[in-house]
């Protein structure tokens, strides 16, 4: 099998609910999560709870949302007139940890200059750079004490370029900002976003570290089965479901990959769903010659889950990657990769960016956090 990278385009929306969907918040394991070993896969509980990183969480406050991941690391962001743009916030853990500030979005059209913000009144010109064909971004690296402020304290926010401009409602920017500030321990300390106070910078507490994974070794994908899933594959009551779902027909040829894990596994992917531009896989380990299969269970930032959408293995890497999309146009959704250690698969990264705002990937909120060895 060749691995080949998944393209991403255009509009459907996502058909399983987002970890940090609006209005909920998620309070996850706060250990490393891990999938259960093969032999335990099909009756897998969700991560176990305790450890040394905090769990990862979402909240909302009116109109803005804020999350903080596994190292403490958070943002908060509040989005555009019509969701057609959003101002973020971010802000690492620890002691040095300074913010950074982002603006942006669709809509507001070229050859008037650049985009630039407005609060009350005062005026912010950031470093301007494209998202997109369609889209522009002010960041601000090392924002004013006076913007920050004004972001956790303005009533009347505008994104302006020329006579065009975007409104950003500020309703809720102040709770996310002291929610962020407690988390991190910085209520009171001369860091903070919104409460500052006389504490030193040194006094915030240090960032958790992120957990370590060990990725096995690669190995060669040559002598890999050439036909369809194997028959104790098929005989599987959950290929057998995803079969009926799929309505391919009584096999699934153009769509199974196989990818060897080591000498004596096989890594299989079934197709399990579809929609306009969202595609379910689940997955399943089996001996070398295609027995005894076991179907993988991934973990989350929230919880475990045995399907993934638009996903693809790397057998270079020995990592999985998966995006859903909450829209076909990419500005929202969750994405995660996973690492394979030789026994299960183990969470990497996860971003989720529950409400779509036009905001680029990179951006997204981290809700996982992990360092390959």
């Amino acid at each position: 099998m060749t691995p080949r990278h998944l393209r991403f385009a255009a509009v459907a929306l996502l058909p399983l609910a987002l970890a940090a969907c609006k209005g909920r918040e998620a309070a996850p394991a706060t250990e490393g999560p891990t999938v259960q070993p093969v032999a335990e896969a099909a009756s897998a509980a969700p991560p176990a709870q305790g450890g040394a990183n905090p769990p990862s969480v979402t909240r909302e406050f009116r109109e803005w949302t804020a999350t903080c991941d596994n190292t403490n690391s958070c943002v908060a962001f509040g989005a555009a007139h019509e969701n057609m743009g959003f101002v973020l916030i971010s802000l690492g853990a620890g002691p040095d940890a300074r913010p950074v500030v982002h603006m942006g979005g669709w809509g507001l059209d070229e050859g008037q200059g650049e985009i630039y913000a407005v609060i009350d009144g005062r005026r912010y010109a950031g470093d301007n750079f494209k998202m997109d064909e369609e889209g522009d971004v002010i960041a601000f690296t090392t924002p004013s004490a006076q913007l920050v402020h004004d972001l956790g304290n303005g009533s009347f926010m505008a994104l302006r370029r020329g006579d065009e401009q975007m409104k950003v409602s500020l309703g809720g920017a102040a709770a996310a900002f002291l929610w962020i500030d407690e988390r991190q321990g910085r209520l009171g300390a001369a860091t903070a976003l919104i409460r500052r106070g006389d504490r030193p910078a040194s006094s915030v507490p240090a960032a958790p570290a992120a957990p370590r994974v060990t990725l096995a070794a690669a190995v060669a994908q040559n002598g890999l089965p050439q036909d369809d899933l194997s028959q104790a594959l098929l005989a599987h009551p959950k290929v057998k479901e995803c079969l009926a779902e799929t309505r391919i027909g009584e096999r699934f040829e153009p769509d199974v990959e196989v990818a060897r894990l080591a000498s004596d596994k096989l890594l299989w992917s079934v197709p399990c769903g579809s929609g306009a531009y969202n595609f379910t896989q689940v997955y399943f380990i089996t001996a070398a010659d295609g027995n005894a299969p076991q179907p993988v269970v991934f973990p989350t930032s929230a919880e475990s889950q045995d399907g993934l959408v638009n996903s693809r293995y790397d057998p270079t890497t020995r990592t999985l990657f998966a995006f859903a999309k909450g829209r076909g146009l990419g500005d929202c959704g969750r994405m995660g990769v996973w690492g394979w250690t030789g026994a299960r698969f183990a969470l990497l990264e996860e971003k989720t960016m529950p409400t779509c705002t036009a905001m680029p990937q990179d951006l997204w909120p981290s809700t996982w956090r992990a360092i390959k060895d």
